[in-house]
């Protein structure tokens, strides 16, 4: 099956940093499938033209992430697939938080056929398996026995002042509810950190 990863552009707000998440995908995908990388700030692409592209290019799967500026662009760049007979895969920040409304459950239209939730590192192996055979279930989440969304494990990274330092992009500390966003390597999310946890990470940059 040929794949096509897709990463819109908002059109208005260009992000001049590579979305990793593509990559990372691209290297989980089992073996014996074809994966094809857009990145619409690097290769700009309508609804007309992504249509007529997995038409041309016999795709079997479309998987499209976003952050919120960008959904709007992603929800009519995956309609025109949807359109062209293709299944969407959705995933990214602003669809793991309303999946409801990336799959038609809130009243409003459907733009994806199914959902990732959180990481992919786990879910986008049987995602793939799973458009194979037809069996493409709405929601996909990577959680422990408990229920419990589980992240990719960071430990190696631990004790390694070169990887932490030229892995981490950005970090912000929310005072209110104890937690810090964090851009690390490829992955971005919500992670509860203690103050202490933080100020020794901030504090490991400049050693």
């Amino acid at each position: 099956m040929r794949i096509l990863l897709y990463n819109p552009d908002n059109g208005v707000t260009r992000n001049f940093m590579p979305h990793l998440w593509m990559f990372l995908l691209q290297a989980l995908t089992p073996s014996g499938h074809e994966v094809v990388l857009i990145d619409g700030n690097a290769q700009p692409m309508d609804e007309e033209g992504i249509a007529r592209y997995v038409r041309e290019q016999n795709i079997g799967l479309v998987g499209i992430g976003a952050m919120t500026r960008m959904v709007a662009k992603a929800y009519r760049m995956a309609d025109a697939v949807r359109a062209a007979g293709v299944k969407v895969v959705m995933g990214g920040p602003h669809v793991t938080e309303l999946a409801d409304e990336a799959l038609g459950r809130d009243g409003g239209p459907r733009h994806a056929d199914a959902v990732a939730l959180g990481e992919a590192d786990e879910t986008w192996p049987r995602i793939v398996e799973d458009a194979v055979r037809g069996t493409l279930k709405e929601v996909y989440a990577p959680v422990d026995d408990f229920g419990q969304e589980r992240k990719p494990s960071l430990q190696r990274f631990r004790g390694t002042k070169s990887s932490w330092s030229n892995s981490i992009c950005s970090l912000a500390y929310c005072i209110r509810c104890s937690s810090a966003w964090a851009v690390v390597g490829e992955r971005s999310g919500l992670f509860h950190w203690s103050p202490g946890a933080v100020a020794r990470m901030a504090a490991s940059f400049a050693r």
